[in-house]
């Protein structure tokens, strides 16, 4: 039964992610894309443009050796829609 559920989630969790992958960026409408680490400070920054209406479109992991030390560190690609944008500006002539 708890399997069955777990499944159940997966396979809809699933259908999310294909529905939003199978979207090309130029459909999505992002007139800019910027990338930020997700450590600390860089956190954030990415919760304001969170706020400021931009979208988060993908989470990797940057490896990279410095030093002689590999490291790795989380970073966020966001992209701000054409909407958010248009949205803005309307608020600056109203205000």
């Amino acid at each position: 039964m708890a399997t069955e559920k777990l499944r159940r989630k997966e396979s809809e969790a699933g259908d999310l992610a294909t529905a939003v992958v199978a979207l090309p960026l130029w459909q999505l409408d992002i007139v800019e894309l910027t990338g930020h680490n997700i450590e600390a400070r860089g956190r954030e920054e990415v919760n304001e443009l969170l706020g400021q209406g931009w979208r988060l479109l993908h989470i990797y992991t940057l490896k990279y050796q410095e030093e002689g030390v590999w490291r790795e560190r989380p970073m966020a690609i966001l992209g701000r829609p054409r909407k958010a944008d248009e949205s803005r500006n309307s608020r600056r002539r109203d205000g």
